[in-house]
Parts: C-alpha cells; sequence; structure tokens
C-alpha cells in the first residue's frame, strides 16, 4: 500500500484523535463516580458498574471485530465505531438514571470495541516498515496518555461544567476524527465473511465472566458463587481454544503463538499495562488521603508520566525503526523497575514533588519499552492479520487494566479496610496503613517490571537463533 508521508500522517492524526478517547473513557469516570453515586442515590457496588460494563464490553467484542475488521474493511470498521462512540457519548450525558447510565457505557463499550480493534492495522498499513516504530510510538503515547490523564481530565470537567461533561469532551473530538477519516482513509472492498459463531460467543462468555470473577472476588469472600464462577470461566476458556484450533476460519488464529517473539512480546506488553494502570488506581487515593493534595494538584501531579511519555515514545520508536526494537525494551522495562523500586521510599510525609518526579521517570521507562514492543509486535503480522493481531494487542492491554484493579485492590485490602478508604480523611494510623499498601502494589510493580526485561531476553535470544538458522539454510543452499 503505496501512502505519501503527508497523508500517513495525517491518517495517524485522525485515528489518533478518536483512538485516545477510548482510553480516556475507561478512567474518566474514576475521580467523578462518587458524585455520580450520591446524584442518583445508589450504592458504591452499584456505581463500580458504570466502569465495569464499559471495559466489559470493550473487552469481550474487540476480538471479534479485529477478525470482522479484516474481512469487511479496517477502515469502513472504524469509522462506524466512531459515530456509534459519539452518539453513545451523547446519551451518556443525558442519562436520567443509574440504570440507563450503566447500559450507555456498555454501548459505548461496544462502540469503543470497533474502532480500537482496527486502529492500530490501519496504522500498521499507512507506513512504510521504515517510519513504523515512530508511528506506533506516537500511537503508544496517545494510548497511554490516555489512560493516564483520564482521571485529571475528569477531575477539571466535573469541577467545572458537572459529571455530565466529562462525557461530552468526546463530541468535539470524535467528530473531527470522522471528517478528516470520511476525507482520507480508503474504504476499499469488502469481503465475504465467514462467522465463527461458537468462537464468538464462547470468547464473550469467557471474557465476560472473566472480568466479572475478578470484580466479585475484590469486594466479596470466596464463597461457592466464586467457586461457580471460576469453574465456569475456565470451561469457557478451554470451550473456546478447543474450537478455534479445530474450525476452519477462527476468530483467532492460535498459530500466531507459536512464534515466541509475539507471545512473549504480548505477554510483557500485558504485564506493562498491569504496572501502569495499577498505579493509576493507587496513586489517587495516596495523593488525596494522605499527602491531603486538591484535586487538582493530583491531577497535575499525575500528568508525569504522560508527559514524559508524550516527548520521548516518538524519539524511542525512531531509534527501534534504526537499531532494532529489542534491547530498547529491555532497557525500557529495567527503567520501570527502578521507578517501581523508588516508589517504596514514598512516605506519609512526602510531598507532591517526590511523587512527580518517580512518576516521570516511570514514564520514560514506559516510553522506552512501549513503542519498540508494539513494533516488535505488528511488523511481523502480515496485512492479512492486522486486525487480529490489533485485536489481541487490546485485549491484552485491556485485561492488564481489569487485572491491575484486582490485584491492586487485595494488596491494598491486606493493609486497610475498604470501607475506610471512602473517608474523606483519614488519621495517622490509618495514612500510614495505606501507604502500606501503596508500597506493596509498587513492589509488585518491581517484579513484573522484571519479569517485562526477562521476556525481552527471550525475544533478543529467539531472533538470534532465527537469524542462525536463516544463515545455516543460506550456506546449505
Amino acid at each position: 500500500m503505496s501512502i505519501s508521508n503527508k497523508k500517513s500522517w495525517q491518517i495517524l492524526f485522525a485515528i489518533g484523535l478518536g483512538t485516545i478517547m477510548v482510553p480516556i473513557n475507561a478512567s474518566i469516570v474514576n475521580v467523578s463516580l462518587p458524585i455520580i453515586t450520591e446524584f442518583f442515590g445508589a450504592t458504591v457496588a452499584t456505581s463500580e458498574w458504570i466502569l465495569t460494563s464499559y471495559l466489559i464490553t470493550l473487552l469481550s467484542f474487540v476480538l471479534f471485530f479485529g477478525k470482522f475488521g479484516d474481512f469487511w474493511g479496517h477502515e469502513r470498521l472504524y469509522m462506524a465505531g466512531l459515530v456509534g462512540f459519539i452518539f453513545s457519548s451523547l446519551l451518556c450525558s443525558l442519562a436520567p438514571s443509574i440504570l440507563l447510565l450503566i447500559i450507555l457505557r456498555a454501548i459505548q463499550g461496544f462502540t469503543a470495541a470497533m474502532m480500537i480493534s482496527v486502529s492500530l492495522g490501519i496504522v500498521k498499513k499507512s507506513f512504510p516498515i521504515s517510519m513504523l516504530g515512530q508511528a506506533l510510538g506516537i500511537y503508544a503515547v496517545l494510548i497511554a496518555g490516555g489512560l493516564t490523564l483520564g482521571p485529571a481530565i475528569g477531575g477539571i470537567l466535573d469541577g467545572l461544567l458537572g459529571w455530565r461533561s466529562i462525557f461530552l469532551i468526546n463530541l468535539p473530538m470524535g467528530i473531527l476524527s470522522l471528517i478528516i477519516c470520511f476525507k482520507i482513509l480508503d474504504r476499499g472492498e469488502s469481503k465475504e465473511i465467514k462467522w465463527d459463531i461458537i468462537g464468538t460467543i464462547s470468547q464473550f462468555l469467557a471474557l465476560f465472566s472473566l472480568v466479572y470473577l475478578l470484580n466479585y472476588i475484590t469486594s466479596n469472600p470466596i464463597n461457592i458463587e466464586a467457586v461457580i464462577l471460576t469453574i465456569f470461566t475456565i470451561s469457557m476458556v478451554i470451550l473456546f481454544i478447543w474450537w478455534e484450533r479445530r474450525t476452519e476460519d477462527p476468530i483467532l488464529n492460535l498459530s500466531l503463538f507459536r512464534n515466541i517473539s509475539f507471545s512473549a512480546y504480548n505477554l510483557s506488553l500485558h504485564l506493562n499495562y498491569v504496572c501502569m494502570y495499577m498505579v493509576i488506581f493507587v496513586m489517587p487515593f495516596y495523593l488525596l488521603k494522605v499527602l491531603n493534595l486538591s484535586t487538582n494538584t493530583t491531577g497535575l501531579v499525575l500528568t508525569a508520566a504522560p508527559l514524559l511519555m508524550m516527548f520521548l515514545a516518538p524519539v524511542s520508536g525512531i531509534i527501534s525503526d534504526k537499531f532494532g526494537s529489542r534491547p530498547l525494551s529491555f532497557i525500557g522495562a529495567l527503567i520501570c523497575a527502578v521507578a517501581f523500586y523508588s516508589m517504596t521510599e514514598l512516605q506519609f510525609y512526602s510531598n507532591e514533588i517526590d511523587v512527580f518526579l518517580r512518576l516521570a521517570l516511570l514514564g520514560v521507562g514506559a516510553a522506552i519499552f512501549q513503542s519498540p514492543t508494539n513494533r516488535a509486535i505488528m511488523s511481523k503480522i502480515p496485512n492479512g492479520q492486522a486486525g487480529v493481531a490489533s485485536g489481541i494487542l487490546v485485549t491484552m492491554r485491556n485485561l492488564g487494566m481489569v487485572f491491575a484493579v484486582c490485584y491492586a485492590g487485595i494488596l491494598l485490602s491486606t493493609t486497610i479496610n475498604p470501607t475506610t478508604l471512602q473517608l474523606n480523611s483519614l488519621i495517622p494510623l490509618q495514612a500510614y496503613d495505606l501507604t502500606t499498601g501503596m508500597h506493596l502494589v509498587v513492589t509488585l510493580g518491581v517484579i513484573l517490571s522484571l519479569i517485562m526485561a526477562l521476556l525481552s531476553v527471550i525475544g533478543i535470544l529467539t531472533s538470534k537463533i532465527i537469524k542462525r538458522e536463516v544463515l545455516d539454510r543460506i550456506q546449505q543452499d
């Protein structure tokens, strides 16, 4: 696919403008959740479904739409999802009840899956391999930056215009993206679609039950319902894998995972998002309730990581285009480990500068890690599988977000009662307990980051083995 450099960057701008709304809306509601709960007179358990319903439908349909986009057309599917996302966002801002808001958020997640499942494939097709790392670096900034900036944007909009305004920010961004996409994207011709009905249903049930199970065990003790949910989830996963290995045209080509590098880097990217979202989840509690910072100051402190990523991820992508992805992935993972370790030194008497600098170091590590890792994965995938590979990436990323909340919630609950976290202010002993819980969370971040570095080494060794085998075959011929 021959595309001029100018048009390539226009496509990246349009896709990025729309795609960034997906991670923003995964976290923008967090700050406003207590206000929405009070507004509708609902319970906390009920209002949490405003977050969960979005993630469940996003997760459950992203693989389906990744496969669907390979047949119907990535550009067509993206634009259809963008229209639906704009419309559902408007309806969310007008929701008269919390039940309807939860349903509309589920629809919003459904349309978000249409967009995010094919966006990476569109970017891959739009750039030559020599510029792919740079383009994917910018794309990585948008995803990670949107995820991290969501709470800050939500807090500012809520404070100025009320909670309904947090959904309206999607309208100008989405409409501009739609106008540009309509003008510059080549829709092409669609192909005949072969439906994998059993695979689609089993993967939906597997992901839905998994997300529901993780949310259930964070707020309930292990009981017979949790056991039944676990058995059902495992059964659906086994059914999905069994069917996908036997059907003629599966929704997920499991043969992709025979590539050790592809599997290793997907897992490492998943772990990186677990680490990043654990910080997004736990750090606001520490900043607001231990350091007693204002909402605005908390939002500014949380921008440290995305600001550094905004500048460094494209640079990391350019370097990976010239020197390869794997060494940078290894270095980035080690920097992330150092950043998380430095957060174990934060105490209840620390200040916002202490936190900002450590989050900034994490942003440096994430920027160096994510761009090359995305490039390493996508550069090996043929265009015919770009939608499926993009769907796998999105699924791994969003599963990381769900797991992060579960892991962080469980670790915090070992040091402080969850009901205590709802208090506006904490006594010194409670602040100490919350700080201890935060230390457990970032310690897990250290461990996962070291595993990321190990997986990068596996990728390096695998690449060398493959190159050696190719050279041996050439010499034999």
